[in-house]
């Protein structure tokens, strides 16, 4: 991506963030960027591509932050505490009008951003579960292909069953309880010592 195709993308995810990606149209974008049709066309064919373009990047920046935070801690669960202060962070600045209108407007794009994170999760728990089992802080018995994507089904179904409601989902208590109840079920008795000393991380 060149730097001017960049800066555009950074500057819709902006205005998609603030207004949700319906109301902006492809005349507010050349309005608030600041620049001609013929430029922004130049670099997107159309509005989907410039969704796709700006979820592409959206996704890519959170795997960066979520990767280098998770970069060099001690074991398995000292990374699964990061992994919990940086979820909760990204849930206190979640835009739910965004991911609506994705859903909604742009079911292809949607799909295939759910795919790609579904992916990222499955993966990323998959590791440390491994990682965790390695060190002996986790349960030597457990299956982490099963769990991890036990983990995946709790949190689709979370979030599509209407069990909870969309701002219960929202709230750090229960991220918090969704988060305990994952990390006691995994660890042994050496990983639930460790996790006992440490539990004030999860405020």
């Amino acid at each position: 991506m060149t730097d001017r195709k960049q800066e555009i993308v950074e500057k819709v995810k902006q205005l998609y963030n603030k207004y949700g990606i319906r109301s902006v149209t492809m005349d507010d974008v050349v309005r608030e960027i600041g620049i001609s049709k013929k430029t922004l066309y130049q670099f997107f064919a159309d509005k989907s591509e410039l969704v796709t373009a700006v979820m592409d990047h959206r996704f890519e920046d959170r795997k960066i932050e979520i990767d280098k935070a998770l970069e060099g801690k001690e074991n398995a669960i000292e990374e699964m505490l990061t992994y919990y202060a940086l979820q909760l962070r990204m849930i206190r600045e979640h835009k739910p009008t965004l991911l609506y209108d994705l859903r909604k407007y742009y079911p292809d794009i949607y799909e295939k951003v759910t795919i790609r994170k579904r992916k990222y999760i499955y993966d990323s728990v998959l590791e440390n579960l491994k990682r965790g089992k390695a060190e002996g802080l986790y349960r030597a018995e457990l299956d982490e292909e099963i769990i991890a994507r036990l983990n995946l089904m709790r949190i689709e179904a979370i979030t599509t069953t209407g069990i909870f409601t969309s701002e219960e989902i929202m709230t750090p208590e229960f991220f918090r309880e969704v988060f305990t109840y994952h990390i006691f079920g995994i660890v042994n008795n050496e990983g639930r010592n460790y996790l006992e000393k440490n539990i004030d991380k999860l405020s």
